[in-house]
């Protein structure tokens, strides 16, 4: 994948509607939901269909949506705002996320329906695009390949959507510019409920696993594979209002027969084992030459107060399960000297550490990995009251970083420690606080916790609160969106 090259067909009407708001009076009033681009109609080549579907890479892992929806903010929503972190730095929008107290002038959710819409607008042009493309050089079943690979990440960002604002507009075609009458109705598009939405994401994923390559075929873990498809259904039917745990089992055992586990924990992290055999998708950052992660900076280094603090329960409950494996591969204890109001040792402040190089933008990100399915697996076993499978399940992950196989036998007990082991094994990468709304945890979990002296930090999380706000940008430039109950 060369994460350089940009879908020529689309940079040129975004430059205008992104860079240069001022290009149209009329477009400066569009809700960014609906991210305009140069959709022609007349078939492209089959190079063109190539680079069409770079550019939805590129929207993915780059700079203008993705690597700040996709990584730094996923680290944010789902990790700030649950239990293993604390906002950390002096932005006020990622504090008023950790504290919830969030409303709809939020930077950070502004930025983030922004980005994924980015995302969705690039990905519908793509899409729109290849399927008129007549060339004969596009074999059918390449076609099929980019349209499956583009309607993957478009499903992808539009379950990060519905996870986190609820009902939301679909846009799954480009809008239309014939002229200003048309692209206004084209722009100005309903919220649909999340029912409607999980329904979207599983047509584009059933298409997309019917026609993406095979598990481990592409060396390039970016590229989207039936691996990743399977693994995306298996947390979809996860995530429902109601849960399919049939589906959850039957679309993890596609794909867990097809990776392994890294024999050492560390070895995720280390910067020499890219594309490893645990990584199902993938997003390859290869330095500032080419294309590199800044995320790392936020977390480490010198000069200012760093984002996203582990917070003293994530600690004590790494060092609680005698975990010194994933404790010290996820958090490091320097002497930097930055005041804080939750660790009152300057000298023994914990920083994120399994993105570790900061300085040359090389760290990848794991969006999805083997343990993650494992233990969904696991789960799965456990809602139909299979324990033991459960268990053992629990125990591979154990295993690898030297714990003692787990003491849970009731389907309550073990349902807690497969929480607790995805917590561990998944810290900072984006699933925390997705995994405790899903199993109705979140408000209880959130309202217990504690600062490092044993005082409650009193949250005061409402059933509301377990989505964000609509952002108010969004409301005041379309008149059909409605703010969510409770903000």
């Amino acid at each position: 994948m060369k994460n350089k090259i940009i879908n020529t067909l689309v940079v040129g009407f975004l430059a205008c509607f992104m860079i240069l708001p001022g290009c149209t009076k009329l477009l400066d009033k569009q809700p960014i939901t609906q991210v305009v681009t140069n959709t022609g109609t007349t078939s492209i080549t089959a190079s063109q269909a190539e680079n069409a579907l770079s550019g939805v890479y590129n929207a993915e892992i780059g700079y203008d949506y993705g690597l700040e929806f996709n990584v730094l903010d996923r680290i944010t929503n789902a990790d700030v705002q649950s239990d293993n972190c604390y906002a950390g730095g002096d932005n006020p929008d990622n504090i008023a996320i950790d504290l919830f107290t969030a409303n709809a002038a939020n930077g950070n959710i502004d930025r983030d329906w922004k980005d994924a819409y980015g995302i969705i607008a690039t990905a519908n042009i793509a899409i729109a695009q290849v399927q008129a493309c007549t060339d004969p050089a596009l074999s059918a079943t390449r076609k099929n390949q980019i349209l499956g690979e583009a309607r993957f990440m478009r499903a992808f960002t539009y379950f990060d959507l519905v996870r986190l604002f609820g009902r939301i507009p679909l846009m799954l075609k480009p809008v239309d510019q014939t002229n200003s009458e048309t692209l206004i109705k084209s722009t100005l598009v309903p919220q649909s409920s999340a029912d409607t939405a999980y329904q979207a994401i599983l047509q584009d994923l059933w298409f997309a696993k019917n026609n993406v390559q095979n598990d481990n075929t592409p060396p390039d873990k970016m590229v989207v594979t039936k691996g990743a498809v399977n693994s995306i259904l298996a947390k979809v039917y996860a995530s429902m209002p109601t849960p399919n745990w049939d589906s959850v089992a039957y679309y993890c055992d596609q794909v867990i027969p097809n990776y392994t586990l890294m024999p050492n924990y560390t070895f995720l992290w280390d910067n020499n084992h890219k594309n490893n055999s645990e990584a199902i998708w993938e997003f390859n950052y290869v330095g500032w030459s080419v294309i590199g992660n800044w995320i790392p900076s936020q977390f480490i280094g010198s000069g200012w107060k760093k984002f996203a603090t582990p917070t003293n329960d994530l600690v004590n409950t790494f060092r609680t399960e005698g975990d010194s494996v994933r404790l010290y591969a996820s958090i490091t204890f320097v002497n930097y000297g930055w005041p804080d109001p939750y660790w009152k040792d300057p000298n023994n402040y914990p920083i994120l550490s399994k993105y570790n190089d900061p300085n040359n933008g090389t760290n990848d990100f794991y969006m999805i990995r083997l343990a993650d399915i494992i233990l969904l697996r696991a789960e799965a076993y456990n809602a139909k009251g299979l324990t033991t499978n459960a268990a053992a399940l629990i125990n591979l992950i154990r295993a690898r970083v030297n714990l003692l196989p787990t003491t849970a036998v009731s389907q309550g007990d073990i349902a807690l420690a497969i929480e607790k082991e995805r917590r561990l094994e998944l810290a900072f990468e984006g699933h925390r606080w997705f995994d405790l709304v899903r199993t109705g945890r979140s408000i209880t979990v959130m309202n217990a916790q504690k600062d490092g002296t044993g005082n409650n930090l009193n949250y005061n999380v409402k059933p509301y609160q377990l989505v964000f706000p609509i952002p108010q940008n969004q409301i005041d430039n379309n008149v059909l969106l409605k703010q969510n109950a409770g903000y």
